[in-house]
């Protein structure tokens, strides 16, 4: 078997412990069933967390020469009417919320890797089964073609995502949240006016709730919200026209000219939930193999990195100290432990929110004393720092997570 770790799957989970641990001398495997890392939708948020992790594990540069936005204000409509707006902080030691072509990232981060000695990344492959010696997992059999390979090692991570084919494979049940949706994504080109400053905006109707912003593209990205179930039922529905309902009437008419420009709606079945077992021997879940994220305040991408930081404050000593199998379980046990409180929290604040909205806009006896609240208060200092301070643990973390190796 050879000496090494195999990590499955590069996303910005898998390719931020691979190269942590390639860079501190551990030989690593990386495999990714994707040929190439563009894909229509990733995830683009980096909020200060995730943009302090990139910088603790030496990505800055990896992080300055990729198309990139910062973040300048977060709005909130309602009925059409801009209600509150809420400046991004920015001070030396708190770097403000980035929107990111996380593909270049990717792509940056395992060129970085490429340069360790025992880095290996194999794209294309698809992995298929489990491979199992004595009880204890020691790599995993991937197809590119007809060509099948088995991969082996001391440790296999499962970094391959909210579907994680190695957690089922491992026999790991995922406890979902009770609250659970679904969201519709849709990329349009973005007005001029918008493109002067990046602003996260939040519209609100009754029974209607969306985001959108200016990505890194140039092009608005929108997310809808609906309900559990419902996505794949409204395809046929006039989005534009349901767009141009809750925005002020010049961006409403922008939406209905480039009605022809419209990409999606791409459908994301949202899975939040956190598996009870993070391992077994010989294998490790991270990232949303683990633990799937929702998508607000992009806290997959940021607990990713995060994860990844944690992983290596565990995986680097246990390798100096002869990587033997049997301090492994203990090992692997330790990092869900240390883990799992911010993961837990994170996500109860992600669907706190998600509820809040849904009761907000699902009757008029919730809506309109909002709309009425919102619009006396949001133009008040005082309302936008509560937010802030709400908002603060998706923002920074909720648990002190350092590189220490």
């Amino acid at each position: 078997m050879a000496s090494r770790i195999v990590v499955v799957g590069a996303g910005p989970a898998g390719v931020a412990i691979a190269y942590l641990l390639a860079a501190r001398g551990i030989p690593v495997t990386l495999i990714e069933k994707e040929a190439q890392f563009d894909r229509v939708f990733r995830g683009e948020g980096l909020m200060p967390s995730g943009v302090a992790a990139l910088l603790e594990m030496g990505l800055q540069d990896c992080l300055a020469n990729i198309p990139i936005r910062q973040l300048n204000a977060w709005d909130f409509y309602v009925d059409g009417q801009r209600r509150m707006r809420v400046v991004e902080p920015a001070s030396p030691g708190s770097p403000p919320t980035r929107i990111i072509q996380q593909s270049a990232l990717l792509r940056a981060i395992v060129e970085r890797s490429k340069a360790f000695e025992g880095f290996q990344f194999y794209p294309g492959w698809r992995v298929q089964e489990l491979l199992d010696q004595d009880g204890q997992i020691c790599g995993v059999q991937a197809k590119q073609g007809n060509e099948t390979r088995a991969f082996t090692g001391n440790l296999v991570i499962a970094a391959d995502g909210r579907y994680s084919r190695l957690r089922k494979l491992a026999g790991l049940p995922l406890q979902k949240a009770p609250t659970q949706f679904d969201v519709l994504w849709f990329k349009l080109p973005a007005p001029a006016e918008l493109l002067g400053e990046t602003a996260f905006t939040a519209c609100l109707q009754q029974q209607r709730q969306f985001a959108f912003y200016p990505s890194w593209d140039n092009r608005l990205q929108i997310g809808w919200i609906v309900e559990k179930g419902q996505a794949k039922k409204l395809s046929d529905r006039n989005w534009l026209e349901e767009f141009a309902q809750a925005v002020p009437p010049t961006l409403a008419d922008h939406f209905r000219q480039h009605r022809d420009d419209l990409v999606g709606p791409i459908f994301l079945d949202v899975i939040v939930g956190c598996a009870t077992q993070w391992s077994v021997p010989g294998l490790l879940l991270m990232g949303d193999a683990a633990h799937p994220m929702a998508p607000n305040r992009a806290q997959g991408i940021n607990m990713a990195f995060r994860d990844a930081m944690a992983i290596a404050n565990h995986l680097v000593p246990w390798w100096q100290q002869g990587h033997a199998a049997a301090a492994l379980t203990d090992t692997l046990q330790a990092i869900q432990a240390v883990r799992q409180p911010e993961i837990t929290a994170a996500q109860k604040l992600q669907l706190e929110e998600w509820e809040k909205i849904a009761l907000i806009t699902a009757s008029p006896l919730t809506y309109q004393p909002f709309k009425l609240l919102i619009t006396a208060l949001g133009r008040f200092g005082f309302t936008q720092q509560a937010w802030l301070r709400q908002q603060q643990g998706l923002r920074y973390g909720i648990t002190p997570v350092k590189l220490e190796v």
